[in-house]
């Protein structure tokens, strides 16, 4: 059996992670898993066995492909997120089965994309530590509270906080090179007085093999869907002078003439 993708980013974790995979395969052989819901005790048992955590605590929230815990290591608060083989009752309806080494790939994409954001001074958690289809981060907000979404924070000083997250946003394209293609008030976090960058698995990689078409439209979207939040304070900025502001910045050097190909009508159409 050719080596997984937990054989090449764990290698000392293997045996629990595909005894775990081949458990709940059960006879079926194949890439797919079949669904089942999964549960806080289930999580525990995984977290503590692969040495991700000491304890997990309740589940905070759960999303399309993956569900986030409060989780301890030792006395101190961590986030886990669980990207499952499973999936929710909602998508269940959708498609029945989700293929591991998809799951693992995501949750090794967002361990390496939170630590190049880390790295650039981008505010997200810190990444911990990645098995598998897990993933352990810091724990942005105090004590056992998490920190609230920015659309249910109460923001004093407008002008300022979209200045930070258009600051730390243009890091991570600039300085990290991604895209992240789902950036609103939904993944952004407020805590401490400041806006916090969450949930990067779907990021679209800015390098010399990039689609510049692709990356200027999720841009432009992540843009705009920030721009929108703050219109309820009275903040209106341009969101094509904040992109050309973005693309000046940052751009494969074999890829400054890309507009030449594209054509003016796209610029129209957007």
């Amino acid at each position: 059996m050719s080596p997984g993708i937990v054989e090449k980013f764990n290698p000392r974790k293997t045996s629990a992670l595909t005894s775990q995979r081949d458990l709940v395969r059960g006879n079926r052989r194949g890439r797919y898993v079949p669904i089942h819901e999964i549960t806080l005790e289930e999580v525990r048992k995984n977290a503590i066995q692969f040495g991700l955590a000491t304890d997990l605590l309740y589940q905070v929230s759960a999303g399309k492909e993956a569900s986030i815990f409060l989780a301890m290591w030792k006395k101190h608060p961590i986030i886990l997120k669980a990207f499952r083989y499973w999936t929710s009752a909602q998508s269940r309806k959708k498609k029945g089965y989700f293929a591991p080494t998809q799951m693992e790939a995501l949750a090794a994409k967002e361990f390496d994309i939170l630590s190049l954001c880390y790295k650039a001074g981008v505010h997200v958690p810190t990444p911990i530590g990645r098995v598998g289809n897990y993933v352990t981060m810091r724990f942005i907000g105090d004590a056992m509270d998490t920190a609230p979404q920015l659309r249910d924070a109460e923001v004093v000083d407008p002008e300022r906080v979209l200045d930070q997250i258009l600051d730390d946003y243009l890091l991570m394209y600039s300085k990290a090179h991604y895209v992240h293609g789902d950036l609103s008030k939904y993944n952004i976090l407020w805590w401490r007085g400041r806006p916090w960058i969450i949930d990067v698995p779907q990021a679209c990689r800015v390098d010399a093999w990039a689609d510049m078409k692709q990356v200027e439209s999720l841009l432009y979207r992540d843009i705009r869907n920030v721009l929108s939040y703050f219109k309820k304070y009275g903040v209106r900025r341009d969101a094509d002078y904040i992109l050309e502001q973005f693309i000046s910045e940052y751009t494969p050097h074999n890829l400054r003439n890309y507009r030449e190909s594209v054509g003016s009508s796209y610029w129209r159409v957007r």
